[in-house]
């Protein structure tokens, strides 16, 4: 018998009160009590979680100030081990720590770091935590995606280079002008920006590492183990929004594969199309040299101000055919090599050409493969930024000793 029905027995033999009106009165103390005891439990859970809060806190506070005690020694090391080559810092929006190799940007500013370092720099990344640090640079190279970033003017000899990779409409004219040189991953608004701001505006568009993504036949692989395997995949979360070509795909039941975080809860009962919340870049490259097609598409902004994102690059550089929203400036880059739709008619005709032309769609994709080595790698990408700082410098000083 529980405690409280025992209480029950004995308080009705002796209270002189109606049974229904003691059960009544004994069951309210009774609701009290687990309310009073789960009020003390939250409490409970609620101080450790505080608790745990301070701590984290401490550790974050205790890590910044040895993070800013340590740069000024940072600054000496690495001008010791440039050992008189030029200095460059790229400014990489990716926080630090095991997280940062899921960050498209932090791939990104890696591979470029090899290529510059190739061509004769010391060049240094740093992740979010430390853009306070300039480490007495030649050039501050930004890869501004959603994150702002502000020059320290203090090094005066530094040149401050901006490379737009994507998140334009977050960007105002007033940012741009902080910089010596803007970097735009478009033609065509580095021709709208040319006309609204006052520094040099140039066009550098997106690129890939071919050294990771190649077509199967530059391996010497056995081509018969690379052949295609009947899936479609998708690689991007779903950003909180349903993104029209998984939607289709999954309407259709397409056999479409996706690496991407948010896709579950809004699938629904296709939800076993997602493999995975993430995939490493380094896995990309068999990944698409394997598959049948990729689809593709951009944010918004990027589609209205004409930004290519690099996902188009990486995969047609690996022979694989493509699927993407229209984008006129992609149009231009590979006018036949990618199949493009503005609305699901369209998509389904997509699909529907790459079933019944997939020898000759693959053939057209192959043919691509020299252009986008000679001018959509990341080997020309530093070569074209180390003709634009040589360039600006000579601007720039000129600039400072007119000034004097």
């Amino acid at each position: 018998m529980g405690i409280w029905a025992s209480i029950k027995n004995k308080l009705r033999r002796i209270v002189p009160v109606p049974r229904t009106y003691l059960d009544k009165k004994l069951g309210d103390m009774e609701k009290e009590n687990k309310r009073q005891s789960k009020v003390i439990g939250d409490l409970q859970k609620a101080s450790l979680a505080q608790t745990k809060a301070i701590e984290e806190l401490k550790a974050f506070i205790e890590q910044e100030f040895r993070r800013r005690d340590d740069w000024p020694v940072r600054n000496a090391q690495l001008r010791t081990e440039a050992a008189g080559r030029p200095l460059w810092v790229i400014k990489c929006p990716a926080p630090e720590g095991p997280v940062k190799v899921r960050w498209g940007d932090y791939a990104y500013a890696v591979t470029l770091k090899r290529y510059l370092d190739r061509l004769g720099v010391y060049t240094v990344v740093d992740t979010r935590e430390d853009w306070g640090c300039e480490e007495d640079a030649d050039v501050v190279l930004v890869l501004r995606g959603c994150h702002f970033y502000r020059p320290d003017r203090r090094n005066a000899r530094c040149l401050y280079i901006m490379w737009n990779i994507s998140h334009p409409e977050m960007i105002t004219p007033e940012e741009y002008e902080l910089y010596d040189v803007v970097c735009v991953s478009s033609n065509y608004y580095a021709k709208c920006l040319q006309e609204k701001v006052k520094v040099p505006v140039l066009p550098l568009l997106q690129c890939t590492d071919t050294e990771l993504f190649y077509p199967a036949e530059e391996s010497g692989d056995d081509q018969s183990a690379v052949q295609a395997k009947g899936d479609y995949i998708f690689i991007g979360n779903s950003r909180g929004v349903a993104r029209r070509c998984v939607i289709w795909s999954a309407q259709n039941q397409l056999p479409l594969k996706i690496w991407g975080s948010g896709w579950k809860a809004m699938l629904g009962q296709n939800k076993g199309m997602v493999q995975d919340t993430s995939i490493e870049n380094s896995q990309i490259p068999d990944l698409y040299r394997s598959a049948k097609a990729t689809l593709n598409d951009h944010w918004k902004d990027m589609l209205d101000y004409q930004f290519v994102n690099n996902r188009i690059f990486d995969a047609l550089a690996c022979g694989l055919p493509v699927i993407s929203d229209y984008c006129e400036e992609l149009k231009e880059i590979f006018p036949d090599a990618v199949l493009y739709y503005n609305n699901k008619e369209e998509f389904d005709d997509c699909i529907m050409q790459l079933e019944t032309h997939y020898d000759e769609i693959k053939e057209k994709v192959a043919k691509q493969w020299p252009l986008i080595r000679e001018q959509y790698s990341f080997e020309a990408r530093a070569r074209e930024l180390l003709k634009i700082e040589e360039k600006y410098r000579h601007t720039k000083t000129a600039k400072q000793q007119g000034e004097l």
